[in-house]
């Protein structure tokens, strides 16, 4: 009976009130969360003896038509591995792409936004993707499988990349340059002629780095990317009335090279001559090469002259 009796004033006993909910130190005096340090990096993430970099050299024949608002190009990567791991594809940044209608900037950014088309669609057309394999002073290429995913496209090497090996490509895109583009990139009309900042203009190698591999976010217009450091070897061909403004520089044609280029003239930073709506008559045409030098990325701007 007492038992009974026990138990019973047991069951009347209020429950136990639950325990508070944890709640993680938010103080800034708080010891930081930090991985354990290696040859690579530090235990603070600053690079160790054996930090390692990834090295991409570009070379890039681009030419403006402004008859259609197109630029189309063909460009050499040179990819270098410097990572200890095998790669058996590379992935390239198609920024472009975000002006197509199943991008998931098209899908996040209204029509009107800032970093959005005005309902615009275009994006990178890419006409090959191809490997260059060199035996002495001889030259074969390999066209290599892709799959596009959104503003990103993988490459498939035709053989696995092993640490400290060499990867050439070739690649051949075309663009029509939007109206209203996302920040830096687009086209305005003026009294004088039409004015274009080019911004993400050239497809490039996404970063393949020790911490994450392989970054492939996609571009939705509000943010840039790190890339892999390497020299640039870039000619741009746009009509001879045109200022071409660029970073980190530009080298203006040298006496012989305005001479095979149908006589177009240099002073400053402007390719002075008659001009015209289009860049189909080579004698109208201007092209700024420029020499390489160690840069990330770059942004260009070009418009007529006044």
């Amino acid at each position: 009976m007492l038992a009974l009796t026990l138990v019973l004033a047991a069951l009347q006993q209020p429950a136990a009130s639950p325990l508070p909910p944890q709640v993680g130190d938010t103080s800034p005096f708080r010891r930081l969360a930090l991985p354990a340090p290696n040859e690579v990096r530090e235990g603070s993430g600053r690079p160790g003896p054996r930090y390692w970099q990834q090295r991409a050299d570009y070379t890039i024949r681009a030419t403006l038509d402004t008859a259609t608002h197109t630029i189309a190009g063909s460009e050499t990567l040179r990819y270098v591995n410097n990572s200890p791991d095998t790669l058996r594809y590379l992935w390239l940044q198609l920024d472009q792409n975000i002006y197509k209608a199943n991008s998931r900037g098209a899908a996040l950014n209204p029509t009107d936004a800032r970093f959005a088309g005005r309902g615009f669609e275009g994006g990178y057309t890419i006409d090959y993707v191809r490997a260059v394999r060199r035996v002495g002073q001889a030259a074969g290429r390999i066209p290599l499988a892709t799959s596009g995913n959104g503003t990103m496209l993988r490459v498939d090497l035709e053989r696995p990349l092993a640490p400290g090996g060499r990867a050439e490509l070739e690649l051949a895109y075309r663009f029509e340059v939007p109206e209203h583009g996302s920040d830096r990139m687009g086209r305005e009309q003026f009294a004088g002629g039409w004015l274009y900042e080019v911004a993400q203009w050239y497809p490039r190698v996404a970063v393949y780095d020790d911490v994450r591999g392989w970054n492939t976010e996609q571009y939705l217009g509000q943010g840039e990317f790190y890339l892999e450091y390497g020299d640039f070897d870039v000619s741009i061909t746009v009509p001879r009335s045109f200022v071409v403004p660029g970073r980190p520089g530009r080298t203006p044609p040298s006496p012989s090279s305005r001479r095979r280029r149908s006589g177009s003239r240099s002073a400053g930073r402007r390719a002075r001559g008659p001009r015209s709506p289009g860049i189909s008559r080579p004698r109208t045409c201007a092209t700024w090469p420029g020499r390489p030098r160690p840069i990330s990325s770059g942004t260009r701007a070009a418009t007529t002259a006044s």
